[in-house]
């Protein structure tokens, strides 16, 4: 999961705390994961909490906390009826708890690439080790 939640950063954010993206948008998505509110209010659901989705601007720990657990709850094999795809990951990130039901468009396509190029270059990164 580790690995999956970095190449979620390389591909929401480059890396950057800081981003704020949907400018466009009512709700924005914020931090290195590009959180939104929908996903913190599922997050505090669950955990009473009252996070929004502004606390993850610069905030890398609660980003990667917020988004292990909302993956961990929403993609596993209990919910799809198989064990979960990489592909399967990104669109519920992307798309929401039924995210992964979805037809990937380009831009989805394009974001798989990224995720799999940053996850096999770790992967060497660790065999040279």
């Amino acid at each position: 999961m580790e690995l999956l939640i970095l190449a979620l950063i390389a591909v929401e954010s480059g890396g950057k705390d800081n981003a704020i993206g949907d400018k466009h948008l009512a709700q924005k998505a914020y931090g290195c994961l590009q959180i939104r509110q929908p996903v913190c209010n599922d997050y505090n659901k669950a955990h009473g909490t009252k996070h929004q989705a502004k606390d993850c601007l610069g905030n890398r720990e609660l980003s990667v906390k917020i988004c292990r657990w909302y993956l961990s709850h929403w993609c596993n094999s209990k919910r799809l009826g198989r064990n979960p795809l990489l592909n399967d990951y990104l669109m519920i990130w992307r798309g929401g708890p039924n995210g992964w039901k979805q037809k990937p468009v380009p831009i989805d396509k394009e974001r798989l690439a990224k995720a799999r190029a940053f996850i096999a270059k770790e992967e060497a990164k660790k065999k040279k080790k």
